[in-house]
């Protein structure tokens, strides 16, 4: 999964050690002590992973929901079927998606931008999937752009061996070209 020019230009607008690598992530407050996880890892990830577990901002319990989607052009796009996910994000368009490890960690945070019915991105659906999606019966598929981006690596089993790379980033409220 070959990095962009484009790519390059939005991840070093924020003044990254070197192309690709993200900034060095902070937890509990103090910064990471490990190596930085190379973003072709964090998008060959987004690339693969079958199902993305989708929470809304809303008034009530938070629900997570998993749900197909694509990580397409610097864009989650989500199949949300589910009526009470689809209220809570017309409501508050604040997405958080986690993949499905809880030990190699990717966590999308961002905004729904709007809907797509684009040919290319339901082509690249329906290859992901080995599906035909139907945007007549389904309807179309939710756009996401992410704001931030969190991402580990730990070892062991359930990482009780502790984090071995991690990174974060930033992007930039406009869409690429």
């Amino acid at each position: 999964m070959g990095q962009s020019n484009s790519r390059l230009l939005l991840l070093s607008r924020y003044d990254f050690p070197m192309p690709g690598a993200g900034r060095q992530a902070h937890f509990y407050g103090n910064p990471a002590d490990h190596e930085p996880l190379a973003w072709s890892w964090v998008e060959s990830e987004l690339l693969r992973s079958g199902t993305y577990w989708v929470v809304a901002r809303s008034s009530g319990h938070p629900h997570p929901r998993p749900v197909w989607g694509i990580w397409h052009g610097d864009r989650l796009y989500l199949s949300i079927g589910t009526p009470a996910l689809q209220r809570a994000l017309a409501d508050d368009p604040v997405i958080t998606a986690h993949l499905e490890s809880g030990t190699d960690v990717v966590i999308v945070e961002g905004v729904v931008t709007g809907s797509s019915i684009d040919v290319n991105v339901i082509a690249a659906y329906d290859k992901k999937y080995d599906w035909s999606y139907d945007v007549s019966a389904y309807g179309p598929l939710v756009e996401a752009a992410p704001s931030k981006i969190l991402a580990w690596r730990a070892a062991g089993w359930a990482g009780r061996e502790s984090l071995q790379r991690s990174g974060m980033w930033k992007f930039s409220g406009s869409r690429r070209g």
